[in-house]
């Protein structure tokens, strides 16, 4: 493809994202929390005044927003004087910014890839360095960046197979010219680094430098604060486990795992947080289908002696429950979506429990399995005995917790290793 190719696309399918766009802008209204300006902003359009000469850092949804926080409070250390800017691609990855940045910061949501609507955005923020999270390849922006002169690096870089090969397959010389206008393309792992040598990136302009979701800082006071919330329910001495980033379908065999559970231990307790706030209705209909006696984190209800579940339907406490649990079961996995980040639970020490799909992190899911950090569920049959073992092992769950932090602490350093790298 090339780029005249692209920008064609892009305004026939102009409608569709403006629609698209203003519907999600709507959905996400939160007066306690706002987007400012949130559908206008994908235009360039914004009636604040920025702070200009800084760093735009960008990470598109919950979890690459999560992933920067550590980085934001590096860059504020180091460049105090230098505003930062953070955009997003998502609703729910903005009020993750806007809610619990751990430094000030200047935000809206990213504007989309149309040359007019980027080259307005740069003009009020001209930024001196532009760093994208993950796999964010945006030819117009790559390019606008490009003739102004602004070093862009794409940080925490990574391919899953199925973008790789969609990439070969539709990007050809747009992609590897927009790959050959960073500064730096910083790879999570040598897969990710020959993948995107083999798309067109100069081998000279990839470096592996590791995953910046690594370098998790544990908030705090968290440990004590969740040993307080299990003394203030009366769950001292009941199993928990939570189901953390849950997709449709899911939930189900969830239920089903907790049902087997519970025949063993039948004051096992299951948190329960679905990966989408908009699911959350959904969810608790089907809890209450399924005649569940459960308590609302939302709702503020207490953990009942006969409750079996707790549905965590909150945005931003999933390092809470994690401290919480005995053991991690991370979502996405028991259902062919391709699982979600397993390192929260395992910077916490806690034994750790996937589905069989995996492969939208395979590189970082290999990484724990070959440091035995990892339990593997084919089926909700095997997770419900792996449950069963773990909850009747104190010992088994100390040993698979520390192997879980051990597979963490081997790859930590990658914010180091990228703050050496910036070049300003």
């Amino acid at each position: 493809m090339t780029l005249w190719l692209y920008r064609t696309l892009l305004w026939l399918v102009f409608p569709f994202i403006v629609y698209s766009g203003w519907k999600r802008c709507r959905k996400s209204a939160d007066p306690d929390t706002p987007i400012i300006d949130c559908f206008r902003a994908r235009f360039g359009l914004k009636r604040a005044q920025y702070q200009t000469g800084g760093i735009w850092i960008h990470a598109v949804s919950v979890g690459e927003t999560r992933s920067i926080f550590p980085l934001l409070k590096q860059l504020h250390q180091t460049y105090p004087n230098s505003a930062l800017t953070v955009t997003n691609g998502s609703t729910q990855g903005a009020l993750q910014a806007l809610k619990f940045s751990p430094v000030p910061i200047q935000h809206q949501m990213i504007p989309y890839d149309y040359s007019f609507a980027v080259h307005r955005f740069l003009d009020q923020i001209q930024p001196k360095l532009v760093i994208m999270i993950e796999t964010e390849i945006w030819p117009n922006l790559y390019q606008a960046c490009h003739q102004r002169g602004i070093p862009l690096i794409l940080a925490n870089a990574r391919l899953k197979q199925g973008s790789f090969e969609s990439y070969q397959k539709w990007g050809g010389r747009l992609v590897k010219n927009a790959l050959n206008q960073t500064h730096l393309i910083a790879s999570q792992f040598d897969i990710d680094r020959q993948h995107f040598i083999q798309l067109g990136a100069e081998p000279a302009r990839v470096k592996t430098l590791g995953n910046l979701k690594f370098d998790i800082e544990i908030p705090p006071g968290l440990v004590v604060e969740a040993q307080t919330w299990r003394q203030q329910h009366d769950l001292t001495n009941r199993f928990i486990w939570v189901a953390a980033s849950t997709h449709a379908g899911e939930e189900t065999l969830m239920l089903q795992a907790h049902q087997t559970l519970r025949q063993q231990h039948p004051d096992a307790l299951l948190i329960l947080v679905p990966r989408h706030a908009d699911r959350f209705e959904a969810v608790a209909n089907e809890l209450k289908q399924h005649n569940i006696n459960f308590a609302q984190r939302s709702q503020n209800q207490t953990i009942q002696p006969e409750s079996s579940v707790y549905f965590a339907d909150t945005i931003g406490e999933l390092m809470l429950w994690f401290a919480v649990s005995d053991v991690a079961f991370i979502g996405g996995s028991l259902v062919p979506f391709g699982g979600h980040n397993i390192l929260e639970p395992a910077a916490l020490s806690k034994p750790v429990i996937s589905g069989q799909y995996h492969q939208n992190l395979q590189a970082l899911y290999d990484s724990f399995k070959q440091a035995d950090g990892l339990m593997i569920a084919q089926d909700v049959e095997q997770l419900s005995q792996q449950l069963i073992e773990l909850s009747q092992s104190t010992e088994q769950r100390q040993q698979a917790g520390e192997r879980a932090k051990q597979g963490f602490s081997q790859q930590t350093g990658a914010l180091q290793r990228l703050i050496e790298q910036l070049p300003i």
